[in-house]
């Protein structure tokens, strides 16, 4: 069971001044689709950041840059975060944030459809992945984003939750379902692949984090 936001905040402490800020000029001055990581999923992302010290963080699905300014908080000197947003307008916003929060020395916001631009990255050079764009696709990001994490990497999805309610995300008239099956098709894959060690991280909307090549008897499976 996720503790509720205000357990959260009453045994955390609120949230700083820039995130509240930024999030309420997002959501409620501009009016943007509340679809970011939730509060407890972007402290994780933070703290996994700290941890495991990437060089090089990949980000597929920007918005408006809060779960960014998590995992840019969370980078060691010398590192950065690659973030891809595919609407120009809204990687604009998020460059805004980034700023605004005193991160954007270390963060790249690319303006590009993330298969297009994850095909123009080197194999192995990425650290760790924060998977957080259009559930339909999350089997292709994970087909394309594997051979760019490096073996000791982590990959990381959100909105992994079992009945996940992702209509805020689908369009007019869409398969309501498509979502919900490329979500289950990502965690099947990633489940069974003998080169991924995997846990569920809880929160509201679900983390699911792996570790590329994990234990020995896992990979001699």
């Amino acid at each position: 069971m996720t503790p509720s936001p205000a357990y959260l905040r009453s045994m955390l402490g609120p949230r700083d001044q820039v995130l509240d800020g930024v999030l309420r000029d997002a959501l409620l001055r501009k009016d943007m689709p509340a679809i970011q990581v939730d509060d407890s999923g972007a402290r994780m992302l933070q703290l996994l950041t700290m941890v495991h010290r990437p060089r090089l963080v990949v980000e597929v699905g920007t918005l408006f840059g809060y779960s960014a300014i998590h995992i840019a908080r969370g980078l060691a000197p010398g590192g950065r975060l690659v973030t891809i947003e595919s609407d120009a307008d809204t990687a604009r916003t998020a460059r805004a944030y980034l700023e605004q929060a005193g991160v954007s020395d270390r963060v790249e916001v690319v303006n590009a459809d993330a298969v297009t631009h994850l095909r123009t990255l080197p194999p192995g050079s990425v650290d760790m992945v924060f998977i957080d764009a259009d559930k339909k696709s999350y089997p292709q990001y994970l087909k394309l984003c594997f051979p760019l994490l490096r073996s000791g990497g982590l990959l990381i999805a959100d909105d992994i939750s079992p009945g996940g309610d992702f209509s805020g995300e689908s369009e007019p008239g869409a398969d309501p379902d498509r979502e919900a099956r490329g979500i289950g098709t990502y965690v099947k894959a990633v489940a069974r692949s003998n080169r991924l060690y995997s846990a569920f991280v809880g929160s509201a909307h679900g983390l699911l984090v792996s570790y590329k090549d994990g234990p020995r008897d896992a990979q001699d499976a």
